[in-house]
């Protein structure tokens, strides 16, 4: 239910102004409201009753550290003219204006010229002191006191004091009247009583008094009248001894230091307090369980949280995340920030995740600065209203706006529609893992990553000349090939036999089954005997065909059938007379067969014929011979009249040769050896039938066979090495190394070849993730990635609004009394911290979850009681321990950010400080240094403020032992100006100051920041500014010098108007917080006119300097302008001390010509990485690898060609540089996909760079064009022809698919022509006919001849 009226809701609408305060305004104004957020806690500490006494453990210790601020001017105020400005008898005319709230001249209030010029000076140091107290402390001290109380008093220790105490305060601002001449005054806030005083007379005296009541007298008419106040205090303090009450008006530096004693929040049993107790007294084990408490501690990868449980306002890196993770625990921790690496972000992500854990946050902070961009960047996020800024202006009306804003926020909060962002999200990111997963995980198969497998073909296909075998193994070969490097040498062996070489491989023996040196002698015999007989057995053969007039047989084969016809003639003739050849006898036969074989044959035949040619047979028998078989007989010479008409040359009688018998028996003897050659020779390429052979063919074989004889005795172990190869399934890369005959120094680069890229394909084609991946669908994938993790760190705020506001209907529902108490409060206008804080803590955590206050103003501002669950503590490092114990007594866990290389705390003190006083900066103990002691310690080193990289290194090298990293800026290599400029002045002497040990505030470096200063202002006004210096007097000198010369440029003047990073002049040790987009640093100290060198540099040469120079060196978000009147040959670096000795390691640096070694190309060992860089430089651009050893490749168009390819001009602008990163390297894959899909990229987008994935399996694929797509990206003019690489070296296709070799053998080229097949696999292996055993083509035509006509 709404406990706000509608008017308020008007009013609350509006968004809240944060001040800031600035050196032009001295008093901050009043701030309607604060922002912030808060995080988890680790104890519920709200509303503890415990004795307050109980912290007495603790005084020793708190007594140790000493009082924090010097000077308490509400019960010690010692007005003068030096330190306050007296307004008591002022003009009345101007001091009704004063007094009416209408800002008011300085010289209207004081006309008499001796008052006024003292009144002048002491509102130049006032202003001062305000403004340092406000900017470095967080608290303010610009106030008008009406009356003061004197009376004595006696101290703790017992002794008599004189006590003198403003009555009444009122905030007043203290700012130079645009003529710059003079001051002007205004009241910005009622007037309230002196808190010291109101305790003092309630403690000391036993006088109660209501402190609103009485303050509110003063506003009985319509201005500021303190007069009755001080009647009223007059009666109340009548009884109180020696008292006096007067009436003054006095202008000066108040502030209510109360101090850590007697804070009623102290408790030694405060975990922490103990600690620092225990610590500070050298006890070792001061907090083991505190030390401890991040150990073992694990939490889950960025990649695997649910978006839905994970709210962040801001991005975070690893380390940021880390601390997010351990507060998000309870665990009270230190946090090591250096400039720039993200505290207020770090701070900024507790406190969204503090607030949606429904814990009460603290963010404290000195500088007032911090907790305005703190409060800010909340603000930016409209999320403001979760912060109430406390301070002591935090009144009635602050408060009030302050809730009303809250409770608006809450009921106008609608719910914000995630579900298909977080889907979408989860879904990219998945892919994106899985896809470098898949290209590094090692398949236990192959033991091999399909990424290993790309970088090894590509460092194959970059050899000279390079494997160009297409031969793809089998994986049954792939799982049997144990050892490739016992393989390798058994090819290379093989290849040194010889078998790869076209005489071997082109010898008749090449592929004999020959395993011994026995059987290569035996089968050489034979070819040797062969070779001489064969041509004898022709001669012999053909002199028996000459005399048989028969036509001599082609082969040896057809010679042993003409010979065995031969001789079966010739045992025909022994029993037969030669006429029986001459006539057909075929009826002769018939007369002469059995009944049977008639009837089979169908032959009808009388008896009487086949007795008339059964004698004629008989006839044909030679006398003395006897036929027992007389059919069969004749029956063989039909036969052999058959085959000697088929080969007789003429009609006449058989007639054979005498030695036909031996001349057969030779025969045979001779075939015999053919057939046992022919059985050896069957295995070879030709696998001749030796026997079947041409005459000629044969006997030129059998010569060749018998010559071959060095290629037969290397044969057995050729052979042996060869058939287990084959039987390995190596017998198709065999033939084709033997095909394009490579040498044994090449074959294992073949062999590798074939492996690798088997394996490739094969784990391609088994992957789903690697199958569909390319280069278009990955950039898509992360593009669409990128969007959707940007819109979910994006809806943080409005989740973290919809938290809040069903944790506010369901307070509201359960608390209705609180609820209503706190609506007729809102109503009456009487809300007060005390009130808010009684209601139940679930209303005040869903209205203002967060509080950001001064540590110095915690103990009064915060109502005696309440605590937190978090103190978040921003700038530690400055923060003393005095400051931070309030903030720590008051909160369960601790967080303290900050850097112990910047400048510690110091004492200070309230009261305003005449020109003739220097300030004195008493070092005191640290909260970051003192906590570190005693609390884990994570540090943050990603630097993302760093104006230069050699800079950020030389830091992290000098102060932070290296641990600081920092991505390069794109300007480094587009010939850009740098961030970081150091400038000599050549002329820069001056004579000794008598006060110091230096030559300080040089005309020439005065009027060269001064031309600095405008120069920014007038080409770069849009930027922030200003001057730091290692002199006091150098800041004063330059400061006046820029308000003198206002004069001479008004148009200048807007640039130097208070606001928001104003312009400032500042000494480094008040440096402290200031953070402009551009410094310019000045020594401040010069040489003496004789040109010699004084080695004193003020601040850097104290003991602080080191520190002193890290501040000055980290100031910058941009740019950072050195000023020096010193070369380095001019100091002695044995005579410098602390900074001064680092400041001269700087223009070492800078101006003596040392070359930063992290800007050189330091080679990449990625080969396609190494490829696509000579691609590029191919195309002229300019190009380095492994960048600064943080990126892969940066390139940048030549800053003399234009896009076009034509000459550039002077004025013409060069485009982005393109950085490069592969996702192969082990960095790449060690992060997070939000850190290498979106956060790096567009850190380096931020940093100038066009920013370009480079996947692996894309430049793989097609690695000219990832070079193309690069080029166009700079702005390189596009490549006229095909691809290529330098060198003519033609590899574009990097898993490089061989052509086969031309038919003309040693035609092939060494290297290997490239085909232009794809580079991973169109189809599965298994689908690949030469997976089967088929060479392509093999029934390809034969299946489209026979398909179906319904097939289309």
């Amino acid at each position: 239910m709404p406990i706000w009226s509608r008017s308020a809701r008007d009013n609350a609408g509006k968004k809240a102004v944060v001040p800031e305060q600035d050196q032009s305004d001295a008093a901050a104004r009043p701030t309607d409201a604060v922002q912030g957020t808060g995080t988890p806690a680790s104890a519920d500490q709200h509303r503890r009753g415990e004795d307050p006494s109980e912290h007495g453990s603790l005084q020793p210790w708190l007594d140790g550290l000493g009082a924090q601020s010097a000077g308490d001017t509400l019960l010690h105020f010692r007005p003068s003219a030096g330190t306050s400005i007296d307004l008591t008898h002022a003009h009345p005319s101007g001091l009704a204006q004063l007094l009416a709230g209408r800002r008011t001249r300085l010289s209207t209030l004081l006309r008499d010229p001796a008052q006024y010029g003292e009144a002048k000076s002491a509102a130049h140091a006032l202003r001062a002191k305000i403004f340092e107290l406000g900017t470095e402390r967080g608290i303010d001290v610009g106030h008008l006191a009406a009356g003061t109380a004197s009376w004595r008093a006696t101290d703790d220790a017992g002794r008599s004091e004189t006590l003198n105490a403003p009555v009444l305060l009122t905030a007043v601002s203290l700012t130079v009247h645009a003529s710059q001449d003079d001051y002007e005054l205004q009241l910005t806030e009622q007037a309230r009583m002196n808190p010291a005083l109101v305790r003092h007379l309630r403690t000391k005296q036993g006088l109660r008094l209501d402190p609103t009541r009485v303050a509110r007298l003063a506003y009985g008419t319509a201005r500021f009248d303190p007069h009755p106040v001080l009647e009223h205090m007059r009666v109340l303090t009548a009884d109180v001894r020696g008292i006096s009450v007067e009436h003054r008006l006095l202008v000066s530096t108040f502030a209510d230091l109360t101090g850590i004693k007697g804070d009623p929040a102290l408790r030694s049993d405060h975990p922490v307090l103990s600690a620092l107790v225990r610590s500070a007294g050298a006890d070792t084990q001061a907090a083991p369980d505190l030390l401890g408490a991040a150990d073992g501690l694990h939490f889950p990868p960025s990649d695997a949280r649910d978006p839905e449980d994970e709210l962040l306002v801001l991005d975070a890196d690893p380390a940021q995340q880390d601390v997010l993770d351990l507060v998000a625990s309870g665990i009270s921790l230190a946090v090591a920030s250096p400039p720039g690496t993200g505290q207020t972000q770090t701070a900024l992500n507790i406190a969204a995740r503090s607030v949606e854990a429904g814990s009460m946050l603290l963010v404290a902070a000195e500088r007032r600065g911090t907790l305005n961009e703190f409060v800010q960047d909340l603000e930016g996020f409209a999320l403001g209203s979760l912060v109430l800024q406390l301070g002591a202006r935090t009144g009635p009306e602050q408060l009030r706006d302050a809730v009303i804003r809250a409770v608006v926020r809450n009921e106008k909060a609608v719910e914000p529609e995630l579900e298909v962002l977080h889907t979408t999200l989860t879904g990219h990111r998945h892919q994106l893992i899985e896809h470098v997963s898949s290209l590094h995980d090692v398949r236990s198969r192959w033991a091999c990553s399909p990424y290993q497998a790309m970088q090894s073909l590509a460092r194959l296909t970059a050899l000279d000349p390079a494997p160009s075998t297409t031969v793809r193994l089998k994986r049954s070969v792939l799982d049997a090939i144990a050892d490739r490097g016992e393989l390798t040498e058994r090819l290379e062996r093989a290849a040194e036999l010889g078998s790869f070489s076209r005489a071997s491989t082109e010898s008749p023996w090449y592929g004999a089954p020959l395993l011994n040196r026995k059987e290569t002698e035996h089968a050489h015999a034979l070819a040797e005997q062969l070779s001489d007989e064969v041509p004898e057995l022709r001669a012999a053969v053909r002199r028996v065909a000459e005399h048989a007039q028969l036509l001599l047989g082609g082969n040896v084969r057809e010679w042993g059938d003409q010979l065995d016809l031969v001789v079966a003639v010739q045992q025909s003739l022994e029993r037969f007379t030669p006429d029986l050849f001459d006539r057909p006898v075929t009826d002769l036969i018939s007369a002469t067969a059995p009944t049977s074989w008639r009837k089979e044959r169908e032959i009808e035949m009388s008896s009487m014929t086949r007795s008339r040619l059964r004698r004629v047979a008989k006839e044909y028998i030679r006398p003395g011979v006897h036929i027992a078989d007389l059919h069969a007989a004749l029956l063989e010479v039909q036969q052999q009249r058959t085959l000697w008409t088929r080969h007789a040359l003429s009609e006449r009688q058989p007639s054979v040769p005498g030695g036909l018998t031996e001349l057969h028996a030779r025969y045979r003897a001779i075939e015999e050896r053919l057939e046992e050659l022919t059985a050896i020779l069957r295995p070879t390429e030709k696998h001749p039938d030796l026997a079947a052979l041409d005459l000629d063919e044969l006997e030129a074989l059998l010569r060749d066979l018998a010559a071959d004889r060095p290629a037969l005795e290397t044969l057995p172990e050729r052979t042996l090495l060869l058939d287990e190869m084959r039987e390995q399934g190596l017998g198709e890369l065999i033939a084709d190394l033997a095909s394009r005959e490579v040498p044994a120094e090449q074959v294992g680069a073949e062999l590798e070849l074939a492996w690798w890229q088997s394996a490739l394909e094969a784990m391609i084609s088994g992957d789903d993730y690697l199958a569909m991946s390319d280069g278009d669908s990955l950039r898509r994938l992360e593009a669409e990635y990128r969007a959707a993790d940007n819109a979910h760190i994006a809806s943080g705020p409005a989740r973290l609004r919809w938290v809040l506001a069903e944790r506010w209907r369901t307070a509201v529902q359960d608390h209705a009394q609180d609820a209503g108490r706190l609506r007729q409060e809102l109503k009456d206008g009487t809300l007060t911290l005390e009130v808010l804080v009684s209601l139940h803590r679930d209303l005040v955590t869903a209205l203002l979850p967060v509080w950001t206050a001064s540590p110095l103003s915690v103990r009064g501002a915060v109502p005696e009681g309440f605590s937190f669950d978090t103190a978040v503590l921003l700038d530690g490092e400055s923060m003393s321990v005095q400051s931070a114990v309030p903030c720590v007594a008051r909160s369960g866990q601790v967080v303290v950010f900050g850097d112990d290389r910047l400048a510690g705390p110091t004492r200070f003190g309230v009261e305003a400080q005449g020109a003739d006083q220097a300030p004195v900066f008493e070092p005191l103990p640290s909260a970051f240094e003192a906590l570190r002691e005693v609390l884990p310690v994570r540090g943050l080193t990603e630097v993302y403020r760093g104006v230069d990289r050699s800079l950020t290194a030389l830091l992290s090298e000098s102060f932070y032992d290296g641990k600081l990293s920092r991505l390069p800026q794109a300007s480094e290599v587009t010939g850009e100006p740098r961030g970081l400029a150091v400038e000599y002045l050549p002329h820069g002497t001056g004579m000794p100051s008598s006060e110091h040990d230096g030559v300080e505030s040089v005309d020439v470096e005065v009027d060269r920041v001064l031309e600095l200063v405008f120069d920014h202002v007038r080409h770069r006004s849009d930027s922030s500014l200003a001057v730091v210096t290692a002199s006091a007097r150098h800041a004063v000198r330059v400061g006046e010098a820029v308000r003198r010369q206002l004069v001479d440029f008004p148009w200048a003047a807007d640039f130097f108007l208070p606001g928001r990073e104003a312009f400032r002049v500042v000494p480094v040790e008040r440096a402290g917080g200031l953070i402009r987009d551009a410094i310019i640093f000045s020594l401040g100290y010069g040489r003496t006119p004789h040109g010699r060198t004084l080695h004193s540099f003020g601040s850097l040469s104290g003991p602080n300097g080191r520190r002193n120079f890290v501040m000055a060196m980290t100031r910058a978000r941009r740019h950072l302008h050195v000023l020096t009147c010193f070369q380095p040959s001019d100091l002695d670096p044995d005579r410098l001390t602390a900074g001064a000795l680092d400041f001269y390691g700087l223009l070492q640096r800078e101006l003596g010509g040392t070359v930063d070694p992290a800007s050189a190309s330091a080679g990449n060992e990625d080969p396609l990485v190494a490829d696509l860089v000579d691609r590029l430089r191919l195309r002229g651009a300019e190009v380095r690898d492994h960048y600064a050893g943080v990126l892969d490749i940066v390139a940048v168009r030549p800053a003399d060609l234009r896009a076009d390819g034509s000459a550039a001009a002077v004025q013409d602008e060069r485009p982005a540089a393109v950085a490069i990163e592969s996702d192969g390297t082990g960095r790449y894959g060690a992060m997070s996909v939000r850190e290498r899909s979106r956060l790096r990229p567009q850190v380096l987008e931020r940093m100038g760079w066009l920013y370009l994935p480079l996947w692996t399996i894309e430049v793989f694929a097609d690695p000219d064009g990832c070079a193309e797509h690069a080029s166009a990206l700079i702005g390189l003019p596009p490549r006229s022809g095909g691809h290529g690489r330098p060198e003519d070296k033609d590899t574009d296709n990097v898993q490089h698919e061989a052509s086969r070799p031309d038919d003309e053998p040693g035609q092939a080229d060494a290297a290997g022509s490239i085909d232009a097949a794809p580079a991973l696999p169109v189809t599965a292996s298994e689908d690949d006919a030469r997976s089967w055993g088929d060479t392509e083509g093999d029934h390809d035509a034969w299946l489209r001849e026979q398909r179906p006509p319904h097939w289309g």
